[in-house]
């Protein structure tokens, strides 16, 4: 049988779910971790490093899955790209949280 096309494997539904989801909540998802680490680490530096860790971790999986996307649709994004964050916003959030990215 033929090799199917990256878009023929990839369910648009999902990912617009989750590109939907990511967008509503990515921003208190930051605050929570950030919350969590303060709460649960008495040292202040272990736990900023901790963070600083996770945060850049998270920035590196949404790239990847925003690579994806731009893979499987190449040259015609679906409309729900446009709810897609920027790395750029993200990143900028990011370093609100962890001192001295």
């Amino acid at each position: 049988p033929p090799a199917l096309a990256p878009a023929d494997v990839v369910n648009p539904d999902v990912v617009e779910s989750l590109v939907q989801d990511f967008a509503s909540s990515w921003k208190t998802g930051i605050e929570q971790i950030n919350m969590n680490v303060l709460s649960y680490f008495s040292n202040f530096r272990s736990g900023m490093e901790l963070l600083k860790q996770t945060l850049t971790q998270l920035l590196l999986y949404y790239t990847r899955f925003q690579d994806i996307i731009r893979k499987v649709w190449r040259g015609k994004p679906p409309s729900f790209c446009k709810d897609l964050v920027s790395t750029a916003v993200i990143l900028a959030e990011i370093k609100k949280h962890a001192l001295s990215i």
